[in-house]
């Protein structure tokens, strides 16, 4: 384990909706209607969700566009719909493409069991946001070869650091305290 990423919902900036929940997600993967709008029948947010629910990817109900970029600049043509996008497409801190996109689309909340949920980096460390994804490496290196060692890299304090610039909740960062006396 590396990092954590996140489903993230996002609908048109002037839609009355602030949140969503679990309930509602299933019911609307399965309803004829297509208000999810997904990146692709292929795309890992595509099989995330589909595994989420139990639910066989041949019996989900979605509109599909290209990318979730496509899906930022588009959402605001389709009033009634909800995007279903990675949470490292728009949480960039230093990335104006990524400010742009938040700018474009407002963030649903997801509500679980009552508990509503931002997928904000504190949810995503805590593992509380519903949709939150665990991102790790796989090594068929039985020994120490350029593979293991870009794991070994992306575990450290600058490979979090990394990571983290990239959007995504850091796994093992730890916080530093000097004490000066």
């Amino acid at each position: 384990r590396f990092a954590a990423d996140a489903i993230v919902f996002v609908v048109a900036k002037n839609s009355p909706r602030n949140s969503i929940t679990v309930d509602e997600i299933k019911s609307e993967l399965l309803s004829q209607e297509r208000n999810l709008i997904l990146d692709g029948v292929n795309s890992s947010n595509f099989n995330f969700i589909a595994q989420k629910f139990n639910i066989n990817p041949k019996d989900v109900k979605c509109s599909v566009l290209k990318n979730n970029s496509e899906i930022i600049e588009k959402i605001n043509n389709y009033p009634k719909s909800i995007g279903i996008i990675s949470y490292n497409t728009i949480s960039r801190k230093f990335s104006k493409e990524a400010e742009e996109y938040r700018n474009k689309v407002k963030i649903l909340s997801v509500v679980n069991n009552g508990i509503s949920y931002e997928p904000n980096r504190e949810n995503l460390k805590k593992m509380t946001y519903p949709f939150t994804r665990v991102l790790y490496f796989l090594s068929n290196e039985g020994y120490f070869g350029v593979g293991n060692g870009l794991i070994r890299f992306s575990c450290t304090q600058i490979g979090q650091i990394v990571v983290s610039k990239e959007g995504l909740q850091p796994y093992y960062i730890y916080n530093r305290e000097v004490q000066m006396k």
